[in-house]
């Protein structure tokens, strides 16, 4: 049936249900859920040691990634975190454990402080992480409402290293099933899900994006 409110209606009533969700996951769950983040960043980075990532500070109900950055910087890797712009545009600067940080982006989005840089940086990068509130099959992706990524992914294709991953970070309750995620023509798919489980390919028309190599 069609949401008389129209996708973004649908959207609003979804991230509700899933940031009271996120605030109701135990403590002990998003520390074991860490864990599991750290190890299977390794594992998608084991063949692209050469290579950055990319990714974001979460935010203390998202998905732990920061251990597994930290892990990641001391691998070798380069890590490079997103600081918003006029414009709803991303800049990138480096992190690593220990960069002071500042909260200044949508939603409260923590920033390294440093140096800014653009696009270009993609040149380098094997992984990048991106984040959401939901996930279905087919490769659509519930963010959070700022557009900031859908606009950065939809150029991804002009900057990006050849053996690139677009991996979204979320929880593995909140890969939902087919049809779940309303989608518009402004958002960008992804094709795999990065959860404290491991990945999850997100098969259909995403199959063959940015996201598949």
């Amino acid at each position: 049936m069609t949401d008389p409110g129209g996708p973004a209606e649908a959207k609003a009533r979804l991230r509700r249900e899933l940031r009271a969700a996120r605030a109701r996951r135990p403590r002990a769950a998003r520390e074991h859920a860490a864990v599991g983040f750290d190890r299977h960043l390794a594992e998608l980075l084991a063949d692209r040691p050469h290579l950055d990532v990319a990714a974001y500070l979460p935010l203390p109900t998202e998905p732990p990634l920061e251990p597994a950055l930290a892990t990641a910087h001391h691998h070798g890797h380069r890590i490079w975190l997103p600081v918003c712009e006029p414009g709803r545009r991303l800049s990138w600067a480096r992190w690593s454990p220990g960069t002071p940080v500042r909260t200044g982006g949508i939603g409260g989005l923590r920033e390294p402080v440093g140096a800014r840089h653009g696009a270009e940086v993609m040149r380098s990068v094997g992984v990048l992480l991106v984040p959401a509130l939901a996930v279905a099959p087919g490769g659509a992706r519930l963010g959070f409402g700022g557009g900031y990524y859908d606009r950065f992914l939809v150029g991804l294709p002009a900057t990006a290293h050849p053996e690139l991953r677009t991996v979204v970070c979320v929880f593995a309750d909140e890969v939902l099933p087919a049809g779940r995620v309303p989608v518009d023509e402004l958002d960008a798919p992804v094709a795999l899900a990065l959860t404290e489980n491991g990945p999850v390919r997100l098969d259909g028309p995403a199959g063959t994006g940015r996201g598949a190599r």
